[in-house]
């Protein structure tokens, strides 16, 4: 998908219960059907050999403790799951459900939803639910923390009319492109440092564009960040480029909610 530099307005704002900086975020795409679902599942199969970028399963940085490993590409779907050991923070991959009271269910194998998860859980000890579809994260209402079980309330931040700047940890969301099978389920990276005077963020996530991260121990990539009369707005372009032909559109970012951090505009 070619990115747009407009941000995107619904003709009528969203009835929201969580805590939200920001407004303009488009209405929540329907779902897949189940047919549709089982479609892509199926073919997904078939593309984890050919064509990968870097073979499945090389590894291509870290961030704090999580690693980050290539999908091949970003439609390859590699039917097993990961799990994290809650006492040894081991992580094992699965093709059923262990049913293990030990083991936490992070996600399918270095997809980008799985990374945040593995990264919310080892650095900050919580999680969020079940979704299908990565771009759904910006709509979820509550997390969990894996410890206690408990939920808790999260906060987001709409981009382009935010008055919030990303933090370190908070969920960087795009949106989907239905017509681009390359987007057709958004994505989602971890905020992992931030510029506000260089204008740029650095993001940590798996299934991106499964190429060796720009600074293996760090981030995967960094991209520009702009300040203007108050609102911060993100683009999935390189900072001093001008254009990123195979970017995505990014709807917001995503974070634990805590008292009197979060405003509504």
């Amino acid at each position: 998908m070619k990115l747009s530099l407009l941000i995107l307005f619904s003709t009528s704002l969203l009835a929201q219960s969580i805590a939200t900086d920001g407004y303009g975020l488009i209405d929540k795409p329907e779902p897949f059907t189940t047919e549709q679902n089982q479609s892509m599942f199926e073919q997904g199969k078939q593309m984890c050999s050919n064509n990968c970028v870097n073979d499945f399963g090389t590894a291509l940085g870290e961030s704090q403790g999580v690693k980050a490993y290539s999908n091949c590409q970003s439609q390859c779907i590699y039917p097993e799951f990961s799990f994290l050991n809650l006492a040894t923070n081991e992580v094992t991959i699965h093709a059923e459900n262990p049913k293990d009271k030990n083991l936490y269910y992070i996600g399918l194998v270095y997809q980008c939803v799985e990374y945040a998860r593995h990264w919310w859980m080892i650095n900050n000890g919580i999680t969020f639910g079940s979704i299908d579809s990565a771009h759904e994260i910006i709509y979820l209402e509550e997390g969990k923390n894996i410890r206690t079980n408990e939920n808790f309330p999260l906060a987001r931040s709409i981009n382009g009319t935010a008055r919030i700047a990303p933090k370190k940890g908070d969920l960087l969301v795009y949106y989907p492109d239905r017509n681009n099978p390359l987007w057709r389920h958004g994505h989602v990276a971890v905020v992992v440092d931030i510029d506000e005077q260089q204008g740029w963020i650095a993001l940590a996530e798996e299934n991106y564009n499964n190429k060796l991260w720009q600074n293996p121990e760090s981030y995967s990539r960094k991209i520009s960040l702009f300040k203007t009369n108050g609102y911060y707005q993100i683009l999935d372009i390189e900072p001093g480029m001008s254009e990123n032909t195979s970017g995505g559109l990014i709807s917001g970012w995503i974070y634990p909610q805590t008292t009197g951090k979060t405003t509504k505009n």
